[in-house]
């Protein structure tokens, strides 16, 4: 195959994966009502918000108007994956908007970089790629958090591979201050961080702006509002006797 061929091939591959992608979007768009109706009733109960763990659960119960539910995590899954809508595999994600940016956890990375054995960066490359083959996208709740007990949500259905998650090289994170100041503390680029002393974690941290293209679902939500208990619950649902 020529050149010329190779590159038209890879445009067409594009254009269909890009075409897939707006698909996707548009599915998990029509879930807005059930969006809004799940994560108010959960704040009729709950104030905590809506955090990772949580949301996993919350994600389904969203989802399974439309979609097919066929893996569930319940906290034991493979690396990456967490839940499978249809034929997607999810890697629920959640993150509190700190000014304009967010920061969003990741795996921990202790067998390829620590502070005994820095790593070398193709190797941790290699195991992030290797992790991340297990889901296609990020189902990602962010969360605004406002004086008067607001709270804003944003539901985001993002490609695993767009550009703030592709991690194509990395350079040595060099501490600043105390008694690592000048030493090798982690790895970093331009959107992501390993550090050997927390645990060796990778995060990711870019400004919220750069999502605004894959937000499916907004809601908000009045916190301060009573909440509803447990025994209420029960005596409404439960108690037949």
């Amino acid at each position: 195959m020529s050149s010329a061929q190779m590159t038209y091939e890879k445009y067409k591959a594009r254009l269909a994966k890009e075409k897939m992608d707006e698909e996707t979007i548009k599915k998990f768009k029509s879930l807005q009502e059930n969006f809004s109706k799940t994560v108010n009733g959960y704040h009729t109960v709950n104030e905590a918000p809506i955090k990772e763990s949580v949301w996993e659960e919350v994600n389904c119960e969203i989802a399974k108007s439309s979609f097919s539910i066929s893996d569930e995590a319940k906290g034991n899954h493979e690396s990456g994956k967490d839940n499978r809508f249809d034929n997607i595999n999810i890697s629920n994600k959640s993150a509190k908007v700190d000014g304009t940016d967010i920061s969003i956890s990741s795996y921990r990375l202790t067998t390829v970089c620590n502070d005994s054995d820095i790593g070398i960066s193709e190797n941790i490359i290699e195991e992030i790629r290797k992790r991340d083959s297990s889901f296609n996208y990020y189902s990602l709740l962010v969360r605004n958090e406002k004086e008067n007990s607001f709270i804003e949500y944003m539901w985001y259905i993002i490609p695993k591979d767009y550009y703030v998650f592709r991690i194509d090289n990395l350079k040595h994170k060099i501490g600043k201050k105390g008694k690592k100041k000048d030493q090798i503390i982690g790895w970093e680029s331009k959107y992501s961080s390993i550090t050997f002393s927390m645990s060796s974690q990778l995060w990711y941290k870019f400004s919220i702006d750069e999502l605004k293209k894959y937000m499916v679902c907004y809601t908000e939500v009045d916190n301060s509002k009573p909440k509803i208990n447990y025994s209420q619950i029960y005596d409404s649902f439960c108690n037949t006797i």
